[in-house]
């Protein structure tokens, strides 16, 4: 069954795992006629009602801008309509990949070599390694773990953050005797970000395995999703990555419990639903799937844009292009439909999202480079345009609405009795286009039992539907000014940083930071209002749940990024929190056992890795042992003498992190460092390290000096 690495190449034809041609003609026909329909009659009943006395040049641009936003709102409508009708069908989905399997294939042992990687860059390491323990301890239970390794990709560039990510892996590898099957790297120069670190990867040991599943640093998936991975792949030698459904976990605040509640709800529907019309053009999203080893290394690097950032430069949503790439050489490029074992966090305030969110439109708007390039397969193209206009069609609404503004305080108010028509029954059918398909989704829950079957449950889950609605209309033109925001930064070339995703509220609301962001949000609806108020009555009454949303901004970021989720009523509940799986149930006990932090003083806190690596012999030890010796001089002695003196007589915090870095990377200075911190007399020590020093005394910081005295006594 299996093929050494490489032996596969795009020359070869490929057919296992691949859609025949007429199932995808035929599903792609049928969708996007459906799709194309709908915005013909939304753009004929626009054209009847705007054209009554004629169009004017606002008129024809309010009809331009419509058209794109009533072309995506029926391809979300018809997508989820499908993914019901295949839930439902009698018969399963005959391209589903589940059915490749046989009962005899799920008891195969494994034999292919599978690499699951995860990079890292300033993470929570707690929440990384305990994440790791829990997915390698599944993985163990399975029985089938020998031919899987696992490897934390580091491009961490503070200094102490390092150190506590080098000190967990040597302790997660001792605990689970796991020396030669979890590997831990660290990049010295973060190129190309996140893809840059995977290309690193590829080129280092991708030989040495035929598949690699990539993780985010929040991901969490089962033993049992990840050997059938490896089984799909094996029996569909055409297909070159797998996608599955990383649903949303452990969420703390009302805005992340009402995602992974609309996750659990929506998702499986619109995820059948793609895979009915992208067949096996799907897109890869970046984490939580697995790609055939040797045509990703051939045929998915990634050249640099032309021009500057943010339009050229590097790519940063890489992972729809790797598909792409994938797709051009030959390979299929699958969704798998899967409701356990794959999951992931999301952010857990608005400021969060709309950060997250700031990267990924830049990332998108990028997109345009490629969208008219040679050599894609079409549906890559339609792939880019939706990438494209998942952002754009923010900006596209914000001038619709303004265009509607200058159309109410210019146009005539006699309407014609046709106009009045097209009017009605194009608002009718808007708000069938928008909320069938949840009413739908939502009515097939209740019938079904899917996500759950006791009825008291079935109930939350109605009135539960109900409340995200809400929470999701209020929110909705908030994310409209962002995201329009968001495009004119990349369209006047104000490019994005690459910061560390926050994952967890740390303490009560940030109000400075919300009424910096929102402020301006609410006096930009206030502003709008009184304009409506003047232009027309009936327009004001028309735009007010808009505007009305916009006003109170400020209190629908506090309130949807507070603790205050619902919990307590069993409001937004999922499979995941009602019967947690055993992978997600192991990691969060294991997070509970482990010893708060919290309790040591900020300023250790800040730099706990790096009071590690100078007090403790053994991290010390383990530091210098990892670190390369320098080819050639980057920096002078004079010059790591001199912050090195004044990291010992005045504190690390009065370094910044380009000195402590270079610290850090130079095995004599830390070597030394350990010496000279403990046979300095105290008078000669800075504050930090007099309290540092009781701590460690007193706390017994070290885990291998417990491990090796333990020992010694047995």
């Amino acid at each position: 069954m299996s093929t050494p690495v490489g032996s596969q190449t795009a020359n070869i034809a490929m057919t296992a795992g691949m859609p025949p041609k007429h199932v995808s003609r035929t599903r792609r026909a049928t969708f996007f006629s459906l799709v194309g329909l709908g915005t013909i009659v939304g753009a004929w009943l626009s054209y009847i009602f705007l054209s009554e006395n004629g169009m004017r040049l606002s008129e024809w641009g309010l009809l331009l801008v419509f058209i794109p936003l009533y072309y995506q709102l029926n391809v979300g409508f018809w997508t989820a309509l499908f993914g019901v009708w295949l839930m439902n069908r009698p018969k399963p989905d005959p391209l589903n990949l589940w059915l490749s399997l046989s009962a005899d294939d799920f008891e195969q042992p494994i034999t292919a070599s599978t690499a699951i990687i995860m990079p890292v860059f300033n993470e929570d390491v707690t929440r990384v390694y305990e994440g790791l323990r829990s997915i390698y301890l599944s993985l163990e239970a399975t029985g089938q773990s020998k031919h899987f390794d696992f490897f934390i990709l580091s491009d961490s560039d503070k200094a102490s953050q390092w150190i506590e990510e080098e000190t967990a892996w040597l302790e997660l590898c001792r605990q689970l005797k796991a020396f030669g099957r979890i590997f831990y790297r660290r990049r010295r120069k973060q190129i190309n970000r996140k893809s840059g670190n995977v290309s690193d990867f590829c080129r280092r040991w991708g030989k040495r395995y035929r598949y690699m599943v990539v993780l985010d640093a929040d991901s969490l998936m089962s033993g049992a999703l990840l050997t059938n991975m490896v089984r799909i792949m094996e029996k569909n030698p055409g297909i070159g990555i797998v996608q599955t459904f990383p649903k949303q976990i452990a969420a703390d605040t009302l805005l992340g419990r009402v995602m992974q509640f609309a996750q659990a709800l929506y998702g499986p529907p619109f995820m059948a639903g793609l895979d009915y019309w992208q067949c096996g053009e799907a897109n890869f999203w970046g984490h939580n799937a697995i790609l055939r080893l040797a045509p990703f290394i051939e045929h998915c690097a990634l050249p640099p844009l032309p021009a500057n950032a943010p339009f050229g430069g590097h790519i940063l949503s890489h992972d729809f292009v790797e598909a792409a790439l994938m797709r051009k050489a030959g390979y299929a490029v699958r969704l798998l439909p899967t409701t356990r074992g794959s999951y992931e966090e999301g952010p857990p305030t608005l400021v969060d999202m709309l950060k997250r969110d700031r990267r990924w439109c830049q990332g998108n708007m990028q997109h345009l480079w490629l969208l008219f390039a040679k050599g894609w397969h079409p549906m890559s193209r339609i792939n880019f345009l939706h990438g494209i206009l998942s952002y754009v069609s923010s900006l596209l609404w914000f001038f619709f609405l303004v265009l509607a503004t200058f159309l109410a305080a210019t146009r005539t108010p006699h309407v014609q009795p046709q106009a009045i028509l097209a009017e009605h029954i194009l608002l009718a059918v808007t708000a069938m286009l928008i909320f069938l398909p949840k009413t739908v989704i939502l009515l097939d829950e209740v019938i079904t039992g899917r996500m759950f079957k006791p009825l008291r449950l079935r109930f939350l889950t109605f009135f539960s539907s109900l409340l995200d609605t809400v929470v999701f209309t209020l929110m909705a033109p908030v994310l409209m000014i962002f995201h329009s925001r968001f495009v004119v930064y990349t369209l006047i070339g104000k490019s994005v940083s690459w910061v560390t995703q926050r994952r967890k509220i740390d303490g009560g609301l940030n109000w400075s930071e919300i009424l910096f962001t929102f402020l301006s949000v609410t006096l930009l609806g206030l502003a709008w209002a009184v304009v409506g108020w003047f232009v027309s009555k009936a327009f004001l009454i028309w735009i007010s749940p808009i505007l009305f949303s916009l006003v109170i901004s400020i209190l629908v970021a506090a309130l949807v990024s507070s603790g205050r989720s619902g919990r307590r009523l069993g409001l937004f509940l999922t499979p995941e929190e009602h019967e947690p799986p055993t992978v997600l149930k192991t990691m969060q006990q294991n997070l509970e056992e482990i010893k708060d932090r919290s309790q040591l003083p900020p300023e250790l806190e800040r730099h706990y890795g790096l009071m590690q690596v100078c007090l403790d012999p053994y991290v010390n030890g383990l530091h210098v042992s990892l670190l390369r010796r320098r080819r050639t001089i980057e920096v002078s002695s004079a010059y790591l003498k001199e912050i090195s003196h004044r990291l010992i007589t005045q504190g690390p915090q009065t370094l910044n992190a380009q000195e402590l870095k270079a610290l850090m990377h130079d095995t004599d200075t830390v070597t030394n460092l350990h010496y000279s911190i403990w046979s300095a007399a105290d008078h000669e020590l800075a504050p930090f390290w007099a309290t540092a020093i009781r701590q460690y005394n007193l706390a017994s910081t070290s885990p291998f000096a417990h491990t090796l005295a333990k020992q010694e006594l047995e």
